[in-house]
């Protein structure tokens, strides 16, 4: 990883130059930072557990988009939205949108 002391030329730039280049440009607390492009790990490497948490997430994204496109349940889960934010306790967790929280609802039930 180098510090790049050309900052006005790389000011614009971020990420990849290029599809075959290694480079990669970032930058950090203000600082332009030159190094190689991020390795990513081998989806091969995928452990059994993770493939089965990934499905049960996709099947219940799925299943919340279909109950928001129903007004009638579109309008059951803000109901339940605005209960729960207006009892929140400070140990609680926090839901920041109403997409999550029916998600948080449905997965508790798989």
């Amino acid at each position: 990883m180098a510090k790049a002391e050309l900052d006005i030329l790389l000011n614009k730039l971020s990420g990849k130059l290029s599809s075959d280049d290694e480079i990669y440009i970032t930058h950090r607390h203000g600082k332009t930072v030159i190094s190689h492009y991020p390795r990513h790990k081998n989806p091969k490497s995928i452990s059994p557990t993770q493939k089965v948490n990934s499905s049960i997430f996709a099947q219940v994204v799925k299943q919340t988009k279909q109950e928001l496109a129903d007004p009638a349940r579109h309008a059951y889960w803000q109901q339940r939205y605005d209960e729960y934010k207006a009892n929140l306790k400070p140990s609680d967790k926090y839901y920041f949108t109403l997409r999550g929280f029916v998600i948080g609802q449905l997965s508790k039930n798989n």
